[in-house]
């Protein structure tokens, strides 16, 4: 089984809108979509950052979401750092945004991304390991609008949160029948599923290293990837980060597939020995 990348190669910034689905791609419905969410609440999700990433300084532009671990270092997925096999390296991160188009916006910030990390066990033909560290060019002063994300706990490190409730977030497509990613960030509460039933799904070919969630209203879609998954630890009353966003079945957007993310906890010690940020107990 083909499994389908989530992120769209060019995509064209000046849109107002929110699909790069075509024909059968995408849901049936018409109902609108993160493919299927809810617009975010401005600030709601602080340590979103938005990923404009190209291969040399005129090629296609893309993008992907990431989320801020440190006040220099954003994760995002591995498959986001290359175009037709080629690695991207003109990076710029936005933060604090909550439209993509409001240059204006209150406590917004721009940087470029001075340094790529891709795990170096990623495969691009299965995806596992698809996750990637980004080093900003400037340190970035926290605020209201730009925080990090609570990196999992060492006492929930082993723990898959089959059954609990999880949020995505994204700028990706929108509705069905729309060319471009969403304008204003977008989010879904979704239902985490026992590793054994996501990878029947997946006809037992996901690795070992995913979390997948499920809604039957709401998917990720493609602007999505790259994107937390985060969950609320009641024990710290937190949001903590659990996934990246990695990649959708070859049926696109539609809303009977899980949407599968890169497991944050297996990767830890990686994270923790290259941005500095210790992981707690």
């Amino acid at each position: 089984m083909m499994l389908q990348i989530l992120y769209l190669w060019p995509m064209l910034v000046w849109s107002v809108g929110g699909s790069v689905c075509d024909g059968e791609l995408c849901s049936r419905n018409v109902a609108p979509r993160i493919a299927g969410g809810d617009r975010s609440e401005q600030n709601g999700r602080p340590f979103m950052v938005a990923l404009y990433m190209r291969v040399g300084t005129t090629g296609d532009m893309g993008f992907c979401g990431g989320a801020l671990v440190s006040p220099e270092w954003v994760i995002t997925a591995a498959h986001c750092c290359f175009h037709n096999g080629e690695e991207v390296n003109h990076v710029q991160a936005i933060l604090g945004a909550h439209s993509l188009y409001d240059r204006y916006e209150h406590g917004r910030r721009v940087v470029n991304v001075a340094e790529l990390v891709i795990h170096p066990d990623y495969d691009p033909e299965t995806f596992a390991n698809d996750i990637a560290l980004l080093r900003l060019a400037n340190t970035i002063q926290l605020s209201d609008m730009i925080t990090t994300i609570q990196l999992p706990y060492r006492n929930i490190s082993t723990f898959n949160f089959a059954g609990a409730g999880a949020t995505v977030s994204g700028w990706g497509i929108a509705a069905e029948g729309v060319t471009f990613i969403s304008p204003t960030l977008r989010e879904k509460r979704m239902t985490v599923l026992t590793d054994t039933f996501c990878n029947t799904t997946y006809f037992n070919q996901l690795p070992d290293t995913t979390i997948c969630t499920f809604h039957g209203a709401a998917g990720t879609c493609k602007g999505d990837n790259g994107g937390p998954l985060t969950i609320f630890y009641n024990a710290t009353e937190e949001d903590i980060l659990v996934g990246v966003t990695s990649f959708i079945s070859t049926t696109g957007c539609n809303d009977d597939q899980p949407s599968v993310f890169t497991r944050v906890q297996r990767y830890l010690d990686w994270i923790s020995e290259l941005t500095g940020v210790p992981i707690l107990y």
